[in-house]
């Protein structure tokens, strides 16, 4: 059987979605491959163990029942980590990421697998990193001609020198009412409306606690949010069936995701042009930006315009129920995933990555500097 790693966890905001996730993925593959669940804590250490794969574990984290791990650069194998000194545990086969939000979704985690040559089953460093950055969100989006709100972006710096002129600066660009958000987190997390000077000040104020960069955008009146996702099997496109969830307020908060029942229709209720422009420009945006794994796309529907809002390159439970209606047969796509995965690592292989020359034999002073 193959060794894989499922990762989860992290130094996040989205650390506890990221366990739900993580726990899932490693007992659904448990069945077809030989999982390591790698927990990587608050503080950013890496762990396995069996116990990982329960929930119950997370209550008390009784890190005396797991084993520290990490791997190499350039080496494709796990490690035990114990008293400074490394004990080879497997070679690494592939692995897959289900840790949400920075130091992990945002394309640390792929750099990582790179370096140490390990196949990787989730999408890679260019589409993780793109995609979990708001603002370079939008620029590859509108680089392959797909649309979004209007926006601008702030930094923390400039908006603590200068924040008597953020309301005249968004009001100049977009006007009442706009939607603040941190450009590198997810769940919603630090997102609020804002209607008026005060409340966006004080929106302003809430999203520069999680980053530096924040992105303001044109809030949308009446629309619908919609949801597709997409995988790659082999050399084709799984496109799922749209949904579309519902939620209390103006924006679909932390609590509308992951507390209490989930209120969504799928599949969504829209016409037939409707649902098949955006699974459409599911599969064509994911196809554009070079993703692997499941991914899924968050629409934004005023009237019958479509606006990409955000795109989740490591989204909860990996959308499994978007794809098909039980985890086994999600599993069956996850293995697939895996396989694929490793041949294009095979693949890789043959690229040729070094060049031989003579510089370093030349005199010193004749090579330009």
């Amino acid at each position: 059987m193959k060794n894989v790693l499922v990762f989860f966890g992290g130094v996040s905001c989205e650390h506890e979605v990221s366990i739900i996730t993580g726990v899932m993925t490693a007992n659904c593959l448990s069945a077809k491959l030989n999982v390591y669940p790698i927990y990587i804590d608050t503080a950013g250490a890496w762990h396995t163990g069996e116990k990982l794969k329960d929930l119950s574990w997370y209550k008390t984290r009784d890190f005396s029942s797991v084993t520290s791990v990490t791997v190499n650069a350039g080496d494709n194998r796990l490690y035990a980590v114990k008293k400074g000194k490394l004990k080879e545990i497997c070679k690494v086969d592939a692995a897959i990421n289900c840790t949400h939000g920075l130091n992990g979704e945002d394309g640390t985690l792929a750099g990582v697998m790179r370096l140490s040559k390990i196949a990787f089953a989730s999408p890679g460093l260019f589409s993780s990193s793109v995609s979990m950055d708001k603002y370079f969100t939008k620029l590859a989006l509108k680089g392959i001609g797909a649309e979004t709100l209007p926006y601008i972006k702030m930094n923390r710096i400039n908006y603590v020198k200068k924040r008597d002129f953020a309301s005249k600066y968004v009001l100049s660009r977009l006007n009442y009412p706009v939607i603040v958000k941190p450009a590198n987190l997810g769940s919603s997390i630090g997102i609020s409306v804002a209607t008026n000077d005060d409340e966006l000040s004080a929106a302003l104020d809430n999203a520069f606690r999680y980053d530096e960069k924040v992105i303001v955008e044109k809030a949308l009146v009446n629309f619908r949010e919609i949801n597709c996702a997409c995988i790659k099997i082999g050399d084709k496109y799984l496109v799922s069936e749209c949904e579309e969830p519902h939620f209390n307020g103006d924006i679909l908060g932390f609590s509308d995701k992951y507390s209490g029942e989930k209120r969504a229709d799928f599949p969504a209720k829209l016409t037939q042009k409707i649902r098949d422009r955006i699974r459409d420009e599911t599969s064509y945006i994911y196809r554009k930006l070079e993703f692997n794994g499941a991914v899924r796309i968050d629409y934004l529907l005023d009237g019958d315009k479509i606006i990409v809002n955000e795109i989740n390159s490591v989204p909860g439970s990996l959308a499994y129920y978007l794809f098909v209606d039980s985890t086994e047969k999600f599993c069956e796509l996850l293995v697939r995933t895996v396989e694929l995965a490793i041949e294009e690592e095979t693949d890789r292989e043959n690229n040729v990555y070094t060049y031989s020359s003579d510089i370093l034999n030349l005199d010193s002073a004749k090579i330009r500097k």
